[in-house]
């Protein structure tokens, strides 16, 4: 981890979890780990403040869709262009997108606006995003808490964005084995009927 987030997380403890997980932090999340491995923070305080703050920032942009959507696609052609790759993805894997979105970079903010813009129910999205954010918190703080020390190594090997890649991808390949593998069993069990 670099000098600076270690610094934030020993300073500020709890709160900078739930800034961190608010604002796309999953370096945060692997440092608060790596300072519960070492005893500087509790493993439960700091899921639960990275849940908080990534649910929060689900809802939020589910709203901004919600209430908003339309005005600010016609205002940016971007982000018009972004919300079409997450209706394309949205259409294609429904509801999953909820949780699994904060596992694939640059679709954490995009997929809750373009959801908020659908008919969703505000409920179920609300259940679904608590149930995602719960897996990506625990994801990556207990993926800290166990394997800070290689996360470490991989760091001063593989400087900034390349590592934060290599750490992403190796989350994101876990992820879709999980994924396949329920399919996969879901697959012979509708053949075995």
């Amino acid at each position: 981890m670099s000098e600076s987030v270690q610094h934030v997380i020993s300073h500020y403890g709890y709160w900078a979890m739930f800034i961190g997980a608010l604002i796309e932090g999953e370096t945060f999340l692997i440092a608060g780990g790596i300072a519960a491995k070492h005893g500087l923070l509790g493993l439960p305080g700091l899921i639960g403040m990275a849940v908080v703050g990534s649910y929060l920032h689900d809802n939020i942009f589910f709203y901004l869709g919600r209430f908003g959507g339309q005005r600010i696609l016609q205002r940016s052609p971007k982000i018009a262009r972004q919300a079409q790759r997450g209706l394309a993805l949205f259409d294609r894997y429904g509801l999953w997108m909820v949780l699994g979105c904060r596992f694939f970079y640059g679709l954490r903010t995009i997929v809750p606006t373009v959801i908020g813009m659908s008919p969703t129910r505000t409920w179920l999205f609300a259940v679904l995003s608590f149930i995602g954010a719960c897996l990506w918190s625990v994801t990556f703080i207990v993926g800290g808490y166990l394997f800070g020390e290689l996360i470490q190594i991989v760091l001063v090997r593989f400087h900034g964005y390349e590592s934060t890649l290599f750490i992403v991808g190796c989350a994101v390949l876990i992820l879709l084995g999980v994924i396949y593998l329920y399919l996969w069993l879901k697959r012979r069990r509708n053949q075995m009927k």
